[in-house]
């Protein structure tokens, strides 16, 4: 195992030297990376209260139920750190009212919003 490890290293390290491209299942970690690129389009950081403030997490995935992540009604703020527009839906499943950030917007106060003071449910980037 060790051998394959020491083997897969050697053929990365040749690939880049060579500035050659190995497949993305060459030894696991290209999906891996992949992965990862996709998640930083999507990056969105939402806070409990507004202007930024209180507990904070950041969102890489559509979320259709934000009880399962204990954020269900109480995001009050968020800024988009991605390259993809973020949609705060007012009910689970991507129903109800609802707004939008652009890459790089910010939204300091969400209940400047109709139907969205501390009633979003689910999160969808797009």
């Amino acid at each position: 195992m060790r051998i394959r490890h020491i083997a897969s290293a050697g053929a990365a390290a040749a690939a880049l030297t060579l500035g050659v491209t190995l497949p993305a299942f060459a030894d696991g970690h290209a999906s891996v990376a992949a992965d990862q690129a996709a998640a930083a389009k999507r990056k969105v950081v939402v806070y409990q209260d507004a202007n930024y403030k209180n507990r904070s997490t950041t969102f890489t995935k559509n979320i259709p139920k934000l009880s399962k992540y204990g954020w269900n009604d109480t995001i009050s703020s968020a800024k988009n750190k991605g390259n993809r527009t973020v949609t705060f839906y007012q009910h689970k499943n991507y129903e109800g009212a609802r707004f939008s950030l652009k890459p790089g917007e910010n939204e300091p106060h969400f209940g400047d919003h109709a139907n969205m003071s501390d009633a979003t449910s689910s999160i969808k980037f797009s």
